[in-house]
């Protein structure tokens, strides 16, 4: 009996592809790269306005940064501050000689220049991997480009589980500029085929059965269900909405996870798939950053 249960749990284990298992593995590896360093990188974020949800990705990464030993300055900056002064106060940062990495928690305010706030962060202390420069890099296959990290975290997670990309149909559903376009080239660069879709996609629900990874990137709740899959597939789940159903803050992402995960071979559930991977990725490129500096 022991024996059956064992091995129960490991197929769920291995069907359930879990972000927080997988970065409690790898952070190892990130710790061994840090004591190598001889130093303590610093991370500087600037999170502009006081979005709950922003103030919550942020605490995220300051919890997994004391436990790997990095040290993390953020920056509040009013809601109503200009694109310019944003900009200003970015370059502060660029220059100075303690800091290694710097990312602007997104999404902005909507009265600021979102490019130009990015674009003002020095491609050599582009943690998040977002600027021209990098992303210019990662469209030319570039071992040097600093990946978007929930793109590259999507790719760890699988990595981490033995799925490889390479020869693969990999679908992916959004084309931002901060998920979906990255994780599209990165897929590329791992010599998968590629395919984007989007809201103008016909027919869909026919489409994405007949990739052999999936990733949906749009933050529409209940957008892949039992229709949009078949038997043999890995889903990997990025969209995130946050709902309150009486007080309760409830968190979903864009898999019907009840009933596509009896069906798909792999599936990321949310929270707690790519969210962790995404922070983990991003410490992952500030060292990279600092072993460059």
């Amino acid at each position: 009996m022991r024996l059956v249960l064992f091995c129960i749990y490991s197929i769920i284990d291995y069907m359930i592809l879990d972000g927080k298992k997988a970065r409690e593995s790898l952070s190892q590896r990130l710790e061994k790269r840090l004591e190598n360093l001889g130093f303590k990188p610093k991370l500087v974020i600037f999170q502009i306005g006081n979005d709950e949800q922003s103030s919550l990705y942020i605490e995220k990464k300051k919890q997994f940064a004391k436990k790997i030993g990095v040290e993390v300055e953020c920056n509040r900056l009013a809601n109503d501050i200009s694109t310019e002064e944003v900009i200003s106060e970015i370059k502060k940062a660029n220059i100075d000689q303690s800091t290694q990495g710097i990312i602007v928690q997104l999404p902005v305010p909507k009265h600021l220049d979102t490019t130009d706030v990015i674009e003002a962060i020095s491609p050599q202390k582009d943690a998040d991997g977002l600027t021209s420069h990098n992303l210019k890099l990662l469209w030319e296959g570039s071992s040097k480009a600093i990946v978007p990290a929930t793109a590259l975290g999507i790719f760890t997670l699988l990595d981490f589980y033995g799925i490889d990309v390479s020869g693969k149909h990999v679908g992916v559903i959004g084309r931002s500029s901060l998920v979906g376009k990255p994780t599209a080239l990165l897929a590329l660069k791992k010599n998968a085929t590629v395919t984007v879709c989007h809201s103008k996609t016909k027919d869909l629900d026919s489409l994405l059965p007949t990739f052999d990874i999936l990733i949906s990137a749009t933050g529409y709740p209940g957008l892949v269900t039992v229709k949009s899959v078949r038997k043999g597939q890995t889903v990997i789940d990025v969209g995130i909405s946050v709902d309150y159903q009486n007080g309760e803050r409830a968190v979903s992402g864009d898999v019907d996870f009840s009933v596509v995960q009896p069906i798909v071979e792999n599936i990321s559930p949310v929270p707690g798939g790519v969210g962790p991977m995404t922070v983990y990725s991003l410490f992952e490129n500030l060292i990279n950053l600092s072993e460059d500096s």
